[in-house]
């Protein structure tokens, strides 16, 4: 579960306790098992924390790109690779 989010705490940490009631049935919709999940998330995260700046809605990019990872994902699977 992500944790809720406090003042001080850094942006892309604020965005996720802002989102992790969407994000992880996001996740669980694709069934992934829990690492598959973990990758996706944290390649996600690493594009979005170099994106950061120019991303103008970022709770939008955040699940249309976990979504698109997840059926990348699900593709890859899918072909045996």
């Amino acid at each position: 579960m992500i944790p809720e989010s406090s003042p001080r705490e850094e942006p892309v940490t604020a965005l996720l306790s802002e989102l992790g009631l969407e994000i992880e049935p996001l996740l669980s919709r694709f069934q992934l098992d829990e690492a598959e999940a973990e990758t996706v998330l944290r390649e996600v995260l690493l594009l979005l924390a170099y994106r950061w700046e120019r991303i103008d809605s970022r709770e939008i990019w955040l699940l249309a790109a976990i979504r698109r990872a997840c059926l990348r994902r699900l593709r890859t699977r899918a072909r045996g690779l």
